[in-house]
């Protein structure tokens, strides 16, 4: 595997260039002489100049494309790292078998979907049971079928609330 060093440090370039010209410009700022103590303006303009001057190039350098390009990659990365953390971890517990979150969601969306069915037939039956009670004939083709899970339906958002 053979690596590019000239694309991994383009970065770092636009980086060194950018402090080289930030120390130029603090250098030439007419920072006054040590015997001198400064007065306070002075230290603003100074301090005015640094912020000035430090965040526009801070600016530039995040705005270049080199840097744009080391974050980006930074991040498909950490993305990737992050998948085969969690297919390791995945694999690890399998192994061992033991269950994941995965396997617990699962699980449980089958448990409703179960659950479901077994209250439709139980509000099938009840209806049935009490059309046999009342004496009333049974409805033909079934058209009972989706009004008891309506109901059902209606009485969980109502309860919801």
């Amino acid at each position: 595997m053979t690596t590019d060093f000239s694309q991994a440090f383009a970065g770092a370039d636009a980086f060194g260039a950018f402090w080289g010209d930030f120390l130029k410009r603090m250098a030439s700022g007419g920072i006054p002489a040590p015997a001198a103590p400064p007065s306070p303006d002075v230290l603003a303009q100074i301090r005015r100049a640094f912020f000035d001057s430090m965040s526009q190039h801070a600016d530039q350098f995040m705005r270049s494309e080199p840097f744009l390009a080391a974050m980006k990659q930074a991040m498909e990365h950490s993305l990737a790292l992050q998948q085969a953390t969690n297919d390791m971890i995945r694999k690890g517990l399998s192994a061992a078998q033991i269950p994941s979150r995965a396997d617990a969601d699962h699980i449980t969306l089958l448990v409703r979907g179960v659950e479901e069915r077994l209250m439709d037939r139980l509000e099938r039956l009840s209806t049935r049971l009490d059309r046999m009670e009342s004496g009333r004939p049974a409805r033909a083709g079934g058209a009972d079928n989706g009004k008891p899970a309506a109901r059902r339906a209606g009485a969980r958002r109502k309860s919801a609330k």
